[in-house]
């Protein structure tokens, strides 16, 4: 309902594909990931996130680099603008981004890392902006800064049950993400 919110509140004429790329964590198997193409249709895309529900993971660390990896790789990016929006609640796994329990504390189970899946969005032109659920990522946002330099950071913290702020938030959000794109791209 958020996302249908926003497109509300744009500018007549602004066409804008959406997509989703959504990750857990290793041990969920076939669950790990779901991505839903780019589409015009935001209610196509409010229906299939609609479908998805928070669950699963064994530790509190998730596939945070094997969902951008995806997001990066395994979605279709033709526009010239092109914006990874990604909210997150926890760090990916190494202590090298946590020192709370981990089941994979030396780092990606399947070898990736930050140095290259961010390289590869660099390399793909793609703006990185991140939404804080909570602190837990606060080691991995200063990780990723050193690695790709400036990006947009937005606080949703304090959201939770609060359907207008959330929609308020993301839809600034939203548009500083854009509106940052744009103007780089100029």
């Amino acid at each position: 309902n958020c996302i249908l919110k926003v497109t509300k509140y744009m500018e007549e004429g602004i066409k804008i594909r959406v997509g989703f790329c959504g990750y857990r964590d290793h041990c969920d198997g076939d669950d790990r990931l779901h991505i839903f193409p780019f589409t015009n249709s935001y209610e196509d895309f409010e229906s299939d996130l609609s479908s998805i529900s928070a669950m699963g993971g064994g530790d509190i660390p998730e596939d945070v680099l094997g969902g951008l990896d995806a997001a990066v790789n395994q979605m279709t990016w033709r526009n010239k603008i092109r914006v990874i929006f990604h909210v997150g609640d926890a760090p990916p796994h190494g202590r090298r981004f946590t020192s709370i329990s981990d089941d994979y504390p030396e780092g990606d189970p399947k070898n990736l890392t930050a140095e290259d899946v961010l390289g590869r969005m660099k390399s793909a032109n793609i703006f990185y902006f991140f939404g804080k659920v909570n602190k837990l990522t606060k080691n991995m946002v200063n990780i990723f800064h050193s690695i790709i330099g400036d990006f947009s950071e937005f606080d949703l913290e304090n959201v939770e049950g609060n359907p207008e702020a959330l929609v308020s938030k993301f839809f600034e959000a939203t548009c500083s993400a854009i509106n940052t794109a744009v103007s780089l791209n100029e």
